[in-house]
């Protein structure tokens, strides 16, 4: 609709705005949903990984222990080195291919009593620095669960740098029976202390399945425990078949398909490993199922919300354009507003007939201030004006300028130098006086009227006068009120220097403080008495007239209320007054 030649657009009414506040809400809903999804997924996560580690280290600890009891109760370093380290250190590298007398038998005797010793054992062997390879197993075991020569020969090969040759140095490797893993150790002869040859075994797993009897692979994850070569020795997934597939392999096929936490942790100084692996689709299944009835209920809220929001809103949208045409009115200062017809006791009465008393009330209001203003306006101008004309007719009789003229030409005649020079200075200031008819004038200008007047002084007072000049050059062109720094100066000549005893030292300067231009007046005469200082600066100090004060005033009118006066004063050290100007 149009209203008075201005075009209402639909973006701006309240409509637009109640269908902008619904879809916030909605997309606010569902991203805080998202989010709250997200970060419970996360923190599930971690608190899942928080717990597998609590659990894996503890079973690393169990699988640790377990470990080496199972090597001290099959093969444990004395008593193998004690059989076996004599008997193999006979062997030499040259006897490659030679059959030492009885050797054999008595490997193969030490082997076999090991073996009747500890049921744990399945086969045990031995093979000493001539890579030959004596073996020991069960009767009672089928021959094809035992390795042959060959297939022992390239195990110990293998795995013959992870012996290091250190004295119980444990090798535990995978083995091809599902009820055993095979374990190594180099044999040491404390005769010659030397390393003479190794052992194999394998042993029984049946304490390591122990540890992991109990664990609920479907809530915890399943365990994988791998040897150095990254086989696995036991598992806990029955999908993980010993030697049969790679760890790595497995991991990247699982992980194309489902999503899996993935973790290793080292067990005996890194010889080993145990990999936990947990899927995660099971674990957040129960997550979505959450995220879904979440959705449904914040869906069927923010129905009601948009409902109840269009209930209330639209209703009142319509009302309100009623009452455009009256504050349209109001807006444009007609305040001749014409009357509602709404019925009594509606809201939108009550409104409309409060925009009518508002708009007759600011109306009045509104031509009150206009008086007042031109009132306030002509009283300060008229009061400006007078204290302006008043402060120059202190200082510019034109009848003296003609007195001292003549005087002057007397002195000169006589030859008095002295008065004639003093006489010469007075009129000249009494000159600037009358030339100086401007508002405003230069800094220069200022600067050099103020100088003659303190000049004729310090010739009236010659030793108890001394006048400082620290003004900055570059500001000399900038213009500023007139008669504002001769007031000033005359203060601290009359009340400052007159009343003290000894020379008075007044100090001007002229800088650039914070972009401002900053006219600062001292002198260490008589000073101010705090309690009069305060009143000087309140404007109720009669004493010095209207020079302070009107210095102040014609400033703050110029410029604003920023710009001024101030006085720092200690009551017999020192007087400062401070000019605040702009520049430009």
């Amino acid at each position: 609709m149009e209203q008075q030649g201005n075009r209402i657009h639909f973006r701006k009414t309240l409509y637009c705005k109640m269908i902008v506040v619904t879809l916030l809400l909605g997309v606010t809903f569902f991203l805080a949903l998202l989010w709250i999804y997200k970060a419970s997924c996360s923190r599930f996560e971690e608190e899942l990984t928080y717990h597998s580690d609590t659990l894996t280290e503890q079973i690393c600890q169990n699988v640790d222990i377990t470990l080496k009891e199972l090597v001290e109760k099959t093969v444990p370093l004395t008593a193998t080195n004690e059989r076996f380290g004599p008997l193999l250190s006979a062997v030499r590298d040259e006897d490659v291919g030679k059959e030492i007398p009885f050797q054999r038998l008595r490997i193969r005797n030490h082997l076999e009593e090991m073996l009747s010793m500890n049921d744990d054992i399945n086969w045990m062997a031995v093979i000493d620095r001539r890579n030959e390879i004596y073996l020991a197993y069960r009767d009672s075991r089928p021959r094809n669960t035992v390795p042959g020569s060959i297939e022992l020969l390239s195990l110990y090969l293998d795995n013959k740098e992870n012996l290091s040759n250190r004295p119980g140095n444990v090798v535990w490797l995978t083995s091809s029976n599902e009820d055993g893993l095979v374990l190594m150790r180099s044999v040491f002869d404390t005769n010659t202390m030397q390393f003479c040859g190794s052992i194999a075994a394998e042993v029984k797993n049946t304490s390591l399945k122990a540890i992991f009897e109990h664990i609920d692979s479907s809530k915890v994850g399943n365990f994988t425990l791998y040897d150095r070569n990254g086989m696995p020795i036991y598992s806990t997934d029955i999908q993980v078949t010993g030697g049969s597939q790679d760890r790595g392999e497995r991991e990247s096929g699982r992980g194309r398909a489902r999503d899996y936490l993935y973790a290793e942790y080292p067990i005996n100084r890194g010889k080993l490993k145990i990999a936990h692996v947990i899927d995660m689709t099971e674990k957040n299944r129960r997550f979505s199922d959450l995220l879904y009835l979440i959705s449904g209920i914040g869906f069927l809220v923010f129905l009601v919300i948009l409902v109840s929001l269009w209930l209330m809103f639209g209703n009142m949208a319509k009302n309100l354009k009623i009452l455009l045409d009256n504050i349209h009115r109001v807006s444009e200062g007609d305040f001749d507003l014409e009357p509602t017809l709404f019925r009594k006791g509606d809201e939108m009465d009550v409104l409309a007939f409060n925009i009518q008393e508002m708009s007759g009330r600011i109306k009045a209001l509104m031509d009150q201030v206009v008086r007042d203003k031109e009132i306030q306006q002509q009283n300060q101008y008229q009061l400006l004006e007078f204290r302006y004309h008043e402060l120059q007719s202190q200082v510019n009789p034109h009848f003296l300028f003609n007195i001292l003229q003549s005087i002057n030409g007397i002195a000169q005649i006589n030859g008095d130098k002295q008065v004639s020079r003093l006489i010469c200075m007075l009129s000249k200031f009494f000159r600037g006086n009358l030339e100086r008819r401007n508002v405003s004038c230069q800094l220069r200008e200022e600067l050099e009227y103020s100088k003659n007047y303190l000049e004729l002084y310090k010739d009236i007072y010659p030793d108890r006068l001394n006048i400082k000049w620290d003004v900055d050059q570059r500001f000399l062109h900038v213009r500023i009120p007139t008669y504002i720094l001769q007031p000033i100066v005359e203060n601290s000549l009359v009340h400052g220097m007159e009343p003290m005893i000894g020379t008075c030292t007044i100090w001007i300067r002229v800088k650039e403080e914070d972009g401002c231009l900053v006219i600062r007046i001292w002198d260490d005469g008589e000073g101010i008495e705090p309690q009069k200082l305060m009143r000087v600066m309140a404007g109720r100090d009669e004493s010095r007239h209207i020079g302070i004060r009107n210095v102040q005033d014609r400033i703050q009118m110029l410029y604003g209320k920023e710009y001024g006066l101030s006085i720092r004063s200690e009551y017999h050290e020192y007087t400062e007054v401070k000019l605040t100007l702009p520049l430009g």
